[in-house]
């Protein structure tokens, strides 16, 4: 595994939009802090694009609320963390596909609820390959799903979602190409 995010600047990193959102991110003491004060949505993409890989990263928040995940390959799948803005619930590890026109979320699973630690730095692990996609929160697995329409080849994104107050924070975030 190497880091993809290494601890100190956001260097390989862009904000998408970054009209008035490159605010949100920033780094203090090994992490990436995000933070919606003014309740817009953006992006921190790679500026690399990656094919089939492993990534591994902490997450934590103090927010009540939060709409977050790790995007994959681009805009179209992506690793929810936190609350679901359309379903309303936790669903954490599950994964957001709506470019495979299956429903939102065609691979859930209640493990990730049960294992999230409130408040608490979370462990995520996502594996992809292929079509495929694993995801594991603190250990456990959680779904494995594999998708219809995804990228062959894209960015990696770390989401903060619009229309909410919220503060997430992300560190370790390593990655290893299959």
């Amino acid at each position: 595994m190497k880091d993809i995010f290494d601890g100190k600047t956001l260097d390989g990193w862009e904000v998408r939009p970054d009209k008035d959102t490159a605010e949100h991110w920033s780094v203090k003491d090994g992490v990436i802090i995000a933070e919606n004060v003014n309740k817009k949505g953006s992006n921190l993409w790679t500026k690399k694009e990656y094919t089939d890989y492993e990534i591994q990263l902490d997450y934590q928040t103090s927010s009540d609320y939060y709409d977050t995940g790790v995007m994959l390959r681009g805009d179209g799948h992506q690793v929810q963390l936190g609350i679901s803005g359309s379903l309303q619930k936790d669903m954490s590890a599950c994964v957001y596909a709506p470019k495979d026109k299956l429903g939102s979320y065609p691979g859930q699973s209640e493990k990730g609820t049960e294992v999230l630690k409130p408040g608490q730095w979370n462990h995520l692990r996502v594996v992809l390959t292929g079509k495929r996609i694993q995801t594991f929160l603190n250990g456990e697995p959680c779904v494995d799903y594999t998708g219809v329409a995804i990228n062959e080849k894209g960015p990696i994104g770390l989401q903060l979602h619009a229309n909410h107050h919220m503060k997430i924070q992300f560190k370790n975030v390593k990655l290893k190409e299959l």
